[in-house]
């Protein structure tokens, strides 16, 4: 892959990282604020809410993987296991600790997660390599 067509890639994850990032920080601001639900699992059901629509729509319109899979969706969820374990201890010390506004403590987290993410699902969760990288639209 050309590091053009590596930059076009980049920057579709980036907008799709923009729309989740605003479903992501909707569930949020609702759970939290509205509901009533503790900073921590309002994060939590967030973070799930957000990262259900990117690996649909990275699939699609970033990586351009023509179906979605059950092994695809597993490593996807594994990755984000893992990045919202580390995501949540953030929160928990942002907030809890250095009183951090919740919402720009999930903005600093997401802006910080997002080159991480990027890399950990090209290569892991829809495992593109550059021997068989599909041409970009």
């Amino acid at each position: 892959m050309s590091g053009k067509s590596y930059l076009r890639q980049l920057l579709r994850f980036c907008g799709v990282g923009l729309t989740c990032l605003f479903i992501s920080l909707t569930v949020l601001a609702a759970l939290h604020a509205l509901a009533g639900l503790n900073y921590l699992m309002a994060y939590a059901a967030s973070f799930v809410a957000g990262n259900i629509a990117g690996y649909l729509l990275n699939a699609r319109f970033t990586f351009l993987i023509g179906t979605v899979n059950h092994a695809g969706a597993l490593r996807y969820m594994a990755v984000n296991g893992v990045l919202l374990s580390v995501g949540t201890g953030l929160m928990r010390l942002m907030v809890g600790q250095f009183h951090m506004w919740y919402i720009g403590a999930a903005l600093l987290i997401a802006a910080v997660n997002t080159p991480v993410s990027f890399l950990a699902q090209r290569f892991v969760t829809y495992r593109i390599r550059a021997a068989n990288s599909v041409p970009n639209r």
